[in-house]
């Protein structure tokens, strides 16, 4: 624990005074300097009994106040019968910033405080996710044991030695707060929106996984570390024109539209639409230059489970883009839908099986030439014949294959509300490994087969 929270530091106070204060909870502690700096500077104090308690829990009123103090901002003096925190949060609410003093009592998890810090210091509209990409970006933090958003440990709760450093590192990184009004948040996913820079979409998020060719002619770019947050940005001239995920925690709508809503519920809110279109797996609409597509779990009460936003003018398949880099594109995507839909369900996720993916690309790409669809192949070979002919040796396997879907989205909904065991099979938590293979061409365009087995 020692080891992984000394990534916290980054520049240590010039001066080492930790021990001078003389708590008796504090000698040796990784935060000592840290600890010195914020009694000095007022930020906090220790307890009667000689004790700092460094590894005590943080609430959101106590981080509040201390980052407002550290700055020399509002006002200790509440009016009567106020809460002695309400000056704190007077001045945070005027400006938008991400609190709220109806939670100033609840746990406070790493992930909210970054998501506060981001916002106080830039003045801009953030998820949870795109704050902790930013304090990376900006040195201001090293996570909890890696630099990266998983390592950040956005679940984790803060401790006041923690937040002590975070603050000692805001202040190095920035000498005054942002007075600027946070806008309420748009249509974004990931602090991200239509018509956002890809300099936007990289300064919050960094640089993707990979860049996808998509059937509507513009780039995918994917964004996959953390498969509970997995976001695809269709990004055509460095504009953003396309947005993706099946994480609730990284959209946000002034709509009030959101994943785990019914679609009942959700079509109540939509004002005005125009080109509806709906069948069992989605229902897509439009408003003004925005194209809207709602995928809806109709086995888990008819809820909304992934949400494209994308603009009007890119909103339609090109038939020429259908190529072989659009198979290895699709191709990948079916492995990381797989993977992100376990995730948010709390299932484990798939290892990728390049000999699993060789028997599952072969398939696609026969019944492509032979225009036919089923499991077995006219020569009688059934998905076990084919997956041990490649090599692989499996304690359990099965397979998912679909035909027609314009893409791996589409396709991975059609699988998802099926009721002829290809749900199951895609959620199955004995399974292990995956192998995706997608085929252009015959009589329904693209074929799509996931093989999957248990060593």
């Amino acid at each position: 624990m020692i080891a992984a929270l000394l990534l916290l530091t980054l520049t240590a106070p010039s001066y080492a005074a930790a021990e001078s204060l003389n708590f008796k909870d504090t000698k040796d502690h990784w935060a000592g300097t840290y600890i010195t700096w914020a009694i000095e500077q007022k930020l906090t104090q220790g307890y009667g009994d000689g004790s700092f308690k460094p590894n005590n829990l943080v609430n959101e009123a106590e981080f509040l106040a201390m980052m407002l103090r550290a700055y020399g901002l509002a006002t200790e003096s509440p009016a009567s019968g106020s809460a002695w925190f309400q000056p704190y949060y007077d001045y945070a609410e005027h400006l938008g910033w991400p609190v709220s003093s109806a939670q100033q009592n609840s746990e406070f998890r790493r992930g909210q405080a970054a998501l506060l810090l981001a916002s106080a210091a830039s003045g801009e509209a953030f998820t949870e996710q795109s704050a902790v990409q930013w304090l990376l970006n900006e040195k201001i933090s090293n996570g909890r044991t890696s630099a990266t958003v998983s390592g950040f440990a956005t679940d984790g709760k803060l401790t006041r030695a923690e937040a002590l450093t975070f603050f000692y590192n805001l202040k190095k990184h920035s000498s005054s707060l942002s007075k600027a009004q946070i806008p309420k948040a748009t249509n974004a996913l990931g602090g991200v929106a239509l018509n956002d820079t890809i300099q936007k979409l990289q300064k919050a998020l960094g640089k993707p996984a990979r860049i996808d060719p998509s059937e509507y002619g513009f780039s995918w770019h994917i964004y996959n570390s953390d498969y509970n947050h997995y976001m695809m940005f269709g990004l055509q001239n460095d504009r953003v024109t396309a947005l993706f995920s099946n994480d609730s925690d990284s959209w946000k709508s002034n709509s009030g539209i959101h994943i785990g809503q019914t679609i009942t519920a959700a079509k109540k809110l939509i004002s005005r639409p125009t080109n509806a279109e709906a069948n069992e797996n989605y229902y897509a609409y439009t408003i003004g230059n925005e194209r809207t597509i709602l995928f809806i779990d109709r086995q888990d009460g008819s809820k909304i489970t992934g949400i494209i936003r994308m603009n009007q003018a890119v909103s339609k398949p090109i038939k020429t883009s259908y190529t072989t880099k659009l198979e290895a594109a699709f191709e990948l995507q079916l492995f990381d839908l797989a993977n992100a839909e376990r995730a948010v369900r709390g299932i484990p996720i798939l290892e990728w099986d390049k000999l699993a993916a060789a028997s599952a690309h072969g398939h696609s790409g026969d019944m492509s030439k032979r225009s036919f669809f089923n499991h077995t192949n006219p020569d009688g070979s059934s998905p076990f014949d084919r997956m041990k002919a490649k090599g692989v040796k499996y304690h359990s396997a099965a397979e998912n294959i679909a035909a027609g879907y314009q893409s791996s989205i589409f396709t991975h909904y059609g699988w998802l509300n099926s009721k002829d065991g290809h749900r199951e099979t895609l959620l199955n938590s004995k399974l292990k490994r995956l192998g995706t293979g997608v085929a252009v061409g015959g009589t329904y365009n693209v074929y799509y087969t996931q093989n999957f087995y248990t060593p």
